[in-house]
């Protein structure tokens, strides 16, 4: 989608401004302009204007620009935004930046716009913050910096202008200027639409058919969570995932005598129940197998005729909670298989304390979360340990082990 630049309307923030100007007849000039009364508003504002009160100069060139109160022209529109920005106004400078971009009244110059929208950004107004973004995202007037044009957009957006915090979902969407996040993108989505834009609902709803039912919950719960005045959400779990590193896991022991080493796995989360099921192989998982696990939470003890030496086990970190910790941990079900001896592998679900000790447990069973831990047990002649530090899958598994709360 090509965006826009986000206009200023001609009697915005009329509320916020009044105080600010200590020159007489200013308040009954934007009182003025607020009834469409735009002679009156010129005859106020124009005394205090030329005795260098900036927000008379931004609101006599606007009116310039537009043609209410004096006839249009462009020549004195912008000497008298000139004067205003001169005077650090943010609102003329991002004025100006969208005359020098469209070239109205001036050649176009997209440096020159680039360099009053920073000045209004630096100030923090919302538009010249996403009007910089969209200029450095396509490299106009400046080098194109998909990450620094994100952090500008994300600023105006944190404000609640919603063309900003659209656009934020967007990049999360594509995975530019932030790394890809499908989840947090809906969120944005349902946040910009809040404001009735059509367009924007239109891709809250594609995105949300691209989501499984949990990631759908999880977005709509990170966007009923955002209030203005708040930043913008920013839970990103592919960032999360490369800041954390890959997962770690070993699994060793003896299985009816046999002893297995494992330093492979695939995680299953099945979000309904809040349980976790980890496969630990013998050898690297093709990348398709652990796909499979992710969705089904099952690993079979074979591939391509040939049998694996591998274990699973299936548990519920948070007793049903979102906080893993070892005391939930009441029940395992665990499945081994040994590639030398069919007669090894066996179908269990060990029990606390008899069975087996949880030394550690921490992290967060949700979609996306981090997951660490050590199990130590033993029963008859199989002994195992297990330990893990994972991070779980967005996406939740079709079934898993039912959690007692």
């Amino acid at each position: 989608m090509e965006f826009k630049l986000a206009m200023l309307r001609l009697v915005a923030a009329i509320a916020v401004v009044a105080g600010a100007s200590a020159q007489a007849g200013v308040g009954e000039g934007l009182n003025a302009l607020r009834k469409g009364d735009y002679a009156a508003a010129a005859k106020e504002l124009r005394p205090a204007a030329e005795q260098g009160d900036a927000e008379a100069q931004y609101r006599i060139g606007r009116m310039y620009e537009f043609g209410m109160g004096y006839p249009t022209d462009k020549a004195q529109a912008i000497a008298w935004l000139r004067r205003a920005a001169g005077q650090g106004h943010a609102a003329a400078q991002t004025e100006l930046g969208i005359l020098y971009v469209n070239g109205d009244g001036v050649p176009a110059d997209a440096a020159q716009a680039v360099s009053w929208f920073r000045k209004g950004a630096e100030q923090g107004n919302a538009f010249a913050q996403y009007n910089l973004g969209l200029l450095i995202a396509k490299g106009e007037g400046v080098a194109n910096d998909d990450a620094q044009a994100v952090a500008w957009m994300r600023k105006a957006a944190d404000q609640g202008l919603e063309v900003a915090q659209f656009k934020v979902g967007v990049a999360y969407d594509n995975g530019q200027g932030v790394a890809k996040d499908p989840v947090l993108a809906y969120a944005d989505f349902i946040i910009a639409a809040r404001g009735g834009n059509k367009d924007y609902a239109a891709y809250r709803d594609d995105a949300a058919k691209a989501l499984t039912p949990a990631q759908v919950r999880e977005g709509q719960a990170i966007a009923a969570a955002w209030q203005p005045g708040k930043p913008m959400p920013t839970r990103t779990v592919a960032a999360a995932a490369v800041a954390r590193g890959p997962d770690k896991c070993s699994a060793t022991g003896s299985m009816e005598g046999e002893k297995f080493a494992a330093t492979h796995c695939a995680v299953a989360f099945y979000a309904d129940q809040r349980s976790v099921a980890i496969w630990f192989n013998e050898d690297p998982i093709a990348a398709e197998d652990a796909a499979q696990f992710q969705l089904s939470s099952y690993a079979d003890g074979a591939k391509g005729g040939k049998q694996r030496t591998m274990a699973t086990i299936m548990f519920c970190p948070g007793g049903g909670g979102e906080a893993a910790q070892a005391g939930a941990v009441k029940s395992i079900d665990l499945n081994t298989n040994h590639a030398k001896s069919a007669m090894a592998g066996i179908q269990w679900v060990v029990e606390s304390p008899r069975d087996f000790k949880v030394e550690k447990m921490s992290g967060e069973v949700k979609p996306g979360g981090s997951l660490a831990g050590r199990i130590v047990g033993s029963r008859g002649k199989t002994s195992f340990t297990f330990d893990f530090d994972v991070a779980l899958p967005a996406k939740e598994a079709a079934a898993g082990m039912a959690c007692r709360k």
